[in-house]
């Protein structure tokens, strides 16, 4: 493949990241975890469903059960991580109580800052898609025109925030 066929391509999927990398985001996920959930089905029924078409069915169907558990799942993650890592964070700064009144707070504070942060995914997934798109774009448009280093800043920069304009205004 040529290089400047494969810079189109490229510069396609940054633009598809910059005007559309949330939704594509939530798709890859839901995606994934139903091939787990139909692989899993299907490993699991082999074993006790002799029928192919009952088989493919509760493949299908424990597919889109843990698909849709995945994005959810997702979410879980990223509030463990973040209570988790504000429970290490904050734990130093905590003084003038007693043991018991510590923990909860620390625990307190750590889970509520967790649940805060699944509010906030959605902002902060189209900033970086966006941003990710752009940089692609910043790497490949060379390769098509020729633009020097400040103009191309400007037309990566003015399409990241068009981009990050264009996932808000869509939800």
């Amino acid at each position: 493949m040529s290089p400047q066929i494969t810079a189109l391509i490229a510069i396609v999927i940054g633009l598809l990241f910059c005007f559309a990398g949330y939704k594509i985001q939530k798709m890859l996920i839901t995606i994934v975890w139903f091939a787990l959930g139909f692989m899993l089905a299907n490993k699991i029924g082999g074993y006790f469903i002799s029928s192919t078409n009952l088989l493919l069915v509760i493949e299908i169907i424990v597919g889109i059960i843990v698909g849709s558990l995945g994005y959810k799942l997702e979410k879980l993650a990223l509030c463990i991580a973040v209570a988790y890592l504000v429970y290490i964070t904050i734990g130093p700064y905590i003084k003038g109580f007693e043991k018991e009144v510590i923990f909860i707070i620390h625990i307190g504070v750590s889970l509520l800052v967790g649940i805060l942060s699944t509010l906030f995914i959605k902002p902060i997934l189209i900033v970086v898609s966006s941003i990710a798109g752009a940089n692609i774009i910043k790497y490949y448009l060379p390769t098509l025109i020729t633009l020097s280093s400040n103009v191309l800043l400007i037309v990566v920069i003015v399409i990241a925030i068009l981009g990050i304009l264009a996932q808000f205004k869509i939800r």
